[in-house]
């Protein structure tokens, strides 16, 4: 009825059309895969991968943002100090200088990388191509060269930034999870060791082997007041439906493992989730928004109440 008030609806409008997002990605991938049999750096597909993911994310976060790969610099390191290179920054765009620009000729837009003060700088994702144990410790260990900008936090008032903000966040994005990796728990173990950095928010796998529906995989950490033995520990892991790993005592009463589960509304929940991080308004437990929820399964039954 035209007086009637509106509720919020559940698939929401427009969820497939999100999807889209999330299939570009997956087919410039795919591209390059079949493409890098003719190249000699086995990386490439995984380097097409970070530039659409970074061309998608481009194109969804308001404009006050900005992302890049690129170099992150604070004047507390000293010049000798390793800068490291990082798949994707997201930082302010509308107040952040760029300190250098590193152009490579057979890169578009997309694939330059810049240098972003540490003040501006706002989340870092690692992108790779496979969810795999050795892919999931280099990353995290990557990650890990930001410690030494995550263990303050400057007062507002103070002139000369030294550190990454209060609300900075990172992650993990892998384009695939593939069938011999799905049966084994320890890369899903592995990503336990992000709880060291901060507001590490796990992460998400656009694909896993074999599913027939869109379905994204979302890789959280979980925390509880008891350890949990609920985990793939010593039994078959079936990584590609559902799982969550053993506990680890971080503190008394505090126990954090990992979890990986897979919806269609995953995409949409991790892009909406990151950007309540970064805007400093991110609450666990609730969703960030209902813009992009829904799946093939719910459309079945909102048409059958129809």
């Amino acid at each position: 009825m035209p007086d009637e008030k509106l509720k919020v609806e559940i698939p929401s409008q427009g969820w497939k059309q999100f999807l889209t997002g999330r299939q570009e990605i997956l087919a410039v991938y795919d591209r390059a895969r079949e493409q890098a049999r003719m190249h000699e750096v086995e990386t490439y597909h995984g380097n097409v991968a970070e530039a659409a993911f970074r061309k998608w994310l481009s194109g969804f976060l308001p404009k006050r943002y900005a992302v890049t790969s690129g170099y992150i610099v604070s004047p507390g390191l000293r010049s000798k100090d390793k800068t490291p290179h990082f798949d994707v920054i997201i930082y302010d765009h509308l107040e952040s200088p760029v300190l250098w620009i590193e152009d490579n000729p057979d890169s578009s837009e997309q694939g330059r990388s810049l240098a972003i003060p540490v003040e501006y700088v706002r989340s870092v994702l690692e992108v790779k191509s496979a969810f795999s144990t050795k892919v999931v410790k280099d990353s995290i260990e990557h990650l890990s060269d930001l410690c030494p900008l995550m263990k303050s936090v400057d007062e507002p008032s103070e002139r000369y930034k030294l550190h990454l903000p209060p609300t900075f966040c990172c992650g993990v994005v892998f384009v695939e999870l593939r069938t011999p990796d799905a049966s084994s728990h320890s890369a899903l173990r592995t990503m336990v060791n992000g709880m060291s950095l901060r507001n590490f928010f796990g992460g998400i796998v656009l694909r896993g082997e074999g599913h027939t529906a869109p379905v994204t995989g979302r890789i959280a950490l979980t925390q509880s007041e008891a350890a949990t033995d609920m985990g793939l520990d010593g039994k078959p892991a079936h990584l590609l439906e559902w799982g969550m790993t053993k506990t680890v005592e971080l503190a008394d009463k505090v126990h954090i493992g990992a979890m990986i589960s897979w919806a269609e509304y995953n995409f949409a929940q991790f892009a909406f989730d990151l950007l309540a991080m970064i805007q400093g308004n991110y609450q666990p437990g609730r969703f960030s928004s209902f813009y992009g929820v829904g799946s093939g399964y719910l459309e079945i039954v909102a048409e059958s109440r129809r």
